[in-house]
């Protein structure tokens, strides 16, 4: 992974940092993507500290705002030419429907449409690398779900809860991840999705009864370094040289929720997602 360009979101706390942590150690250039520049700036300076490694940059993305992400892009795009490995990590929970300044429910907004919107601006780039890596973060929280409500984003229709918002938005990203391999076959980028564990992260913790309850659902948690550990083998491995479109729950190989094998409902997304998100695309 010696000097391979990679970018790592939610990288400033978490699975993210950790996983920052270990491909810098690797001595690859990684691309620290955060929202808060304070912590993201706290976190730059511990890697670099730990590793030795400054071929490292932090910059600055908000994936509840479609203009932050495109503004991003265009940034990333001044620095480099290519992009070998992309780590969609970020995410969130939202306690109360909330909605962003596009008028897009939080939860899907950023789980979802963040990971679509960036992977497809900076599909240029992972093409012009000779092997690269699409590895999306999801959530054993897909088995959860019992029907798809892909019209429903906004949670207009229904009763709005956090944890089926999130559970929606983490099938939707095992949705985005086999399509996306698909139609990105013969191009040499591979796109590949996990469930981590449950990991000691700081996710959720915008809202103080999360805050309350975290000691309590912290009992079962794994490490950050076991946490990160499926990420890193999906970015990293040799083994997985050349395989797409699988999902991996804890360094094993497995079977999503099969809803996710729904082709119908898999292209309504994507076509939704590019409605919302704008994007422009020649992938068919």
């Amino acid at each position: 992974m010696k000097d391979k360009i990679i970018i790592v979101t939610g990288a400033n706390a978490g699975i993210g940092k950790e996983t920052s942590l270990k491909l810098a150690e690797m001595g690859a250039h990684v691309t620290l993507v955060c929202r808060n520049e304070n912590k993201g700036i706290k976190a730059l300076e511990e890697i670099i500290e730990l590793t030795g490694n400054e071929n490292l940059d932090l910059m600055i993305c908000d994936f509840a705002s479609l203009n932050s992400i495109n503004n991003f892009v265009k940034a990333f795009k001044k620095k480099h030419n290519k992009l070998d490995v992309l780590i969609n990590n970020h995410g969130a929970f939202f306690i109360r429907k909330t909605l962003t300044e596009d008028g897009i429910e939080a939860t899907f907004a950023v789980n979802h449409l963040g990971y679509f919107s960036l992977t497809l601006q900076l599909l240029d780039l992972l093409k012009a690398s000779s092997y690269s890596r699409i590895v999306n973060v999801a959530s054993s929280s897909n088995y959860s779900v019992k029907s798809l409500n892909i019209n429903d984003y906004n949670w207009e229709k229904r009763r709005y809860k956090m944890m089926e918002a999130y559970a929606d938005s983490k099938i939707h990203n095992i949705m985005f991840t086999f399509l996306l391999s698909e139609k990105l076959k013969g191009t040499g980028v591979t796109v590949n999705c996990l469930h981590p564990g449950y990991v000691k992260t700081n996710i959720g913790l915008n809202h103080f009864l999360l805050r309350l309850l975290r000691p309590l659902v912290k009992m079962g948690a794994v490490t950050l370094e076991e946490g990160a550990e499926t990420t890193l083998h999906l970015a990293t491995s040799s083994e997985l040289e050349g395989v797409t479109g699988v999902y991996y729950h804890k360094m094993k190989l497995r079977d999503p929720n099969k809803l996710v094998f729904d082709k119908v409902a898999q292209e309504e997304l994507w076509d939704l997602s590019l409605k919302l998100s704008g994007v422009i695309t020649d992938l068919v």
